[in-house]
Formats: C-alpha cells, structure tokens, sequence
C-alpha cells in the first residue's frame, strides 16, 4: 500500500490503477491509446471513465459498454447508434463524441469531458435553484435539443442525470443512447424500437 501511494504521488499510476493493482488485478489500465483515471458515473449501458489520451494528454470520458449487455441482442448496434448520433451533432450545449471504437471485448465512446456535475446531483444539493439559473439552465437544454430536432433526432432520455452543470453556468446534454433518428433509413432504430416506449 505504501509503495502504491508513492507511485501515485510520482504520478507513474493513477489512483484507479494502484486500487486496481492492489486488489490484484493487472487488467483494465488503458482502453486502446486512453489511461483510465478514474470512474465518473455508471448508467444502465456501462461505466463512464475520466481518462487521458497518452500522447495529446487531453483528458476525455470513456464509455464503455457493460460485459454482460455485449450478449444481448441488440445492444452493441444501439452502442454505436449512439456513437453515430452524437457525431451528428455539433452544438456547444451537446456533449462532443470523439472517437468510437473496440479494445479487445470492450467497447467504448471516447467523449468529450465536461468539468460539472450532473443536474440532479445540483438539485440534490441546493434543492431549489435561483429563477435566473434554473431558466439558463432550461435554455440552453432546449438550444442543444433544438439542433439535435433540426438534424433529425429525438433525445427520448432528458432528465436532470442527463444534464451536465459546467463550473461556469454551462449546460451540456448527455447519453445519446436511446435518441431517436428520424430518418427512414435508420434500421437500428425501426428494428429495435418498434412498438416499445423508451425514455
């Protein structure tokens, strides 16, 4: 443990990665060129990871697709829908995909990362926001599904755990996982979701 908290002090581990070593497992440091450096929010798909490109040093969120949905049908396709739709969009209330990919079994987003909270763990704890911040915050969620409307998808999942709160009065929509393309052509979308209701 001592020589744990030095590595981590000298930075050559992550807090994540010596938790990891010391429970005795040596897999789980790096999704393709991306070291995990921490867990930042787990959902229904997977677990998202605060982590950093090697070599840019830019620091992104990893989703990563849970091990047991990969076995279920229709799952890894909706995995990348999301990967698609969120590429679609190019918004500043819009939380940015840069890269889709699969590192052995696992399957990750590389998004951008937004330094905030998310908006029910604001709520949590201030309980009521001031009229002013609480209508920025409406504004800008519906800026971002407004150009999300005018490229031709639905969100289906707003809630405060898929609204981001930036340090600086931001606001940036998450999870595009069960978005809705509004384009024929889109089969992942015809086929998975007809006749159920999501979000």
């Amino acid at each position: 443990a001592k020589l744990a908290a030095e590595l981590v002090r000298r930075k050559v581990l992550t807090k994540l990665q010596a938790r990891l070593l010391l429970a005795g497992r040596h897999k789980g440091f790096l999704v393709g060129p991306y070291v995990i450096q921490a867990e930042v929010g787990k959902g229904g798909m997977g677990v998202v990871y605060l982590a950093e490109h090697q070599s840019l040093r830019r620091p992104v969120a990893i989703k990563v697709l849970a091990t047991d949905k990969v076995k279920e049908p229709g799952a890894v396709e909706r995995f990348y829908r999301e990967a698609r739709s969120a590429a679609a969009l190019d918004h500043p209330n819009i939380v940015k995909i840069f890269d889709v990919g699969r590192h052995g079994e696992t399957h990750y987003l590389v998004l951008e990362y937004v330094d905030g909270q998310p908006l029910d763990a604001v709520l949590a704890a201030h309980k009521r926001l001031p009229p002013g911040r609480a209508a920025g915050y409406a504004a800008q969620a519906a800026l971002g599904l407004q150009h999300a409307h005018e490229r031709g998808f639905v969100h289906r999942d707003i809630k405060p755990a898929n609204l981001m709160a930036t340090r600086d009065g931001g606001l940036k929509i998450l999870d595009m996982g069960l978005a809705r393309s509004l384009d024929a052509a889109d089969e992942v979308t015809n086929r998975t979701d007809r006749g159920s209701v999501l979000g």
